[in-house]
């Protein structure tokens, strides 16, 4: 076993006792004698990694939503592209005599960004040929809650609604405007009255819009939309016998349904090797459904007998900067989880839940360029009740968070994650 102990001063054990907080307490605690305590430390635990892709996550109705292309030389490209339904305000919907479009704009409210900034989009819209049913009743008329995930498609119009090579520079608006085509416009007004008796026969006439960005020449970029906003919405600009200049809005609200497409593509990067090995020296994590890093800790097996007191564990996540981090930074915060035996993951609820998030920790510390967790009470179920040893490192809510990280695991020059592990007998 590949691991060191070292014993460390009872004075050192009581004025580390006095400054500890108290959450940190005390696994075992009612087996300690303070008066002759003798602390051991382990820090050079055997850690192996591997990368693997992210499963498809639930992406329906989540609170902001993504469009647009990433070039990363170290994470390959990264395409998000966007279903969203729309929704009538009232039913005495009225376009007047005679109603002619003048044009048609969808604006999508831009509350962040990810990427270059200076890399212009070239956006295409389409028209969605069908719902996102997002609920089904069987024959029992009992209704269910449909799951749609990341990486779930719709039939789309093949037909561009928008102007193909209009090149926009969103990072000089907190609105994106995109002009659709008046042929399109006009469909609405031209259509039966029917269409607009409710929002269930509006759905019908109207399933929505696949908006997506085209793959560009540069480093790219995420566009972080709130579609919820009262300036997301879809307007026709028309004019009729009687008025001029007469508009209508088709608006995003609670009702519409709404999803992110998350899509990567690995290839000519070291990632696509990575994926088929079953360690590595250098891992992945990766927001926007992409990546997990999974962690192994051999070594815990051969403590279970040792009937040591964990007293504080520490998992130290070293990671490595490049020279796009300032365009395609890492997450401030990671999280963790155990990767149970069907290869789920379970929270890690002593730890994280009881013990609070200021304890487990996972936060970004620049300075060391590591995270950390504290996982004193994980490490006794692995070594006392036999709970699995294999945890992942992922983006948090990776469906709405984009950032990437590669993580440093070279043992040969010590470099690699580290687990520091205080005990007693």
């Amino acid at each position: 076993m590949k691991h060191i102990l070292r014993p460390i001063a009872t004075l050192a054990v009581a004025i580390l006792f006095t400054s500890c907080k108290k959450e940190w307490n005390e696994l075992g605690s009612q087996l300690v004698v303070s008066d002759d305590l003798e602390l051991f430390s382990f820090d050079e635990q055997e850690i192996k990694i591997s990368v693997v892709e992210e499963d498809s996550l639930r992406s329906l109705n989540s609170s902001t939503s993504y469009i647009g292309y990433l070039s990363d030389p170290y994470f390959g490209n990264t395409s998000a592209s966007l279903y969203t339904e729309f929704r009538i305000p009232s039913t005495d919907v009225d376009f007047g005599v005679s109603a002619q479009a003048d044009s048609i704009v969808l604006s999508l409210d831009i509350v962040g960004y990810y990427g270059d900034t200076l890399s212009p989009l070239t956006i295409s819209v389409r028209e969605m040929l069908e719902t996102i049913e997002s609920t089904t009743t069987d024959t029992l008329d009992v209704e269910t809650i449909v799951n749609i995930y990341s990486s779930d498609d719709f039939d789309v119009d093949l037909q561009l609604l928008n102007n193909a090579q209009q090149e926009l520079l969103p990072i000089a608006s907190s609105k994106l405007n995109i002009t659709l085509s008046n042929a399109f416009a006009q469909q609405f007004l031209d259509a039966d009255p029917a269409n607009y008796a409710d929002n269930e026969a509006f759905q019908s006439f109207f399933n929505g819009l696949y908006i997506a960005a085209d793959q560009g020449l540069e480093n790219g970029l995420l566009l972080e939309l709130d579609l919820l906003n009262e300036s997301s919405k879809l307007t026709l600009y028309y004019h009729n016998e009687i008025s001029d200049s007469l508009s209508y809005d088709f608006q995003i609200n609670s009702s519409a349904d709404r999803m992110t497409r998350w899509s990567h593509d690995y290839s000519a990067t070291e990632i696509e090797s990575a994926l088929n090995m079953e360690f590595v020296t250098q891992g992945y994590v990766q927001g926007g459904v992409g990546l997990r890093t999974y962690v192994e800790l051999p070594d815990l097996n051969s403590l279970k007998d040792s009937n040591y007191v964990f007293h504080s564990a520490e998992l130290i996540i070293p990671y490595i900067s490049n020279e796009l981090d300032s365009i395609f930074y890492g997450p401030s915060k990671l999280g963790l989880a155990a990767v149970n035996s069907d290869g789920n993951l379970e929270v890690l609820t002593e730890d994280q839940n009881i013990q609070g998030s200021t304890y487990f920790d996972g936060n970004r510390d620049e300075t060391t360029e590591t995270y950390t967790f504290n996982i004193a009470r994980y490490i006794h179920k692995v070594v006392q009740e036999g709970y699995t040893n294999r945890l992942a490192l992922y983006v948090p809510t990776s469906v709405s968070q984009p950032q990437r990280l590669i993580i440093n695991n070279n043992a040969e020059d010590g470099t690699g994650l580290q687990l520091k592990l205080l005990v007693s007998h």
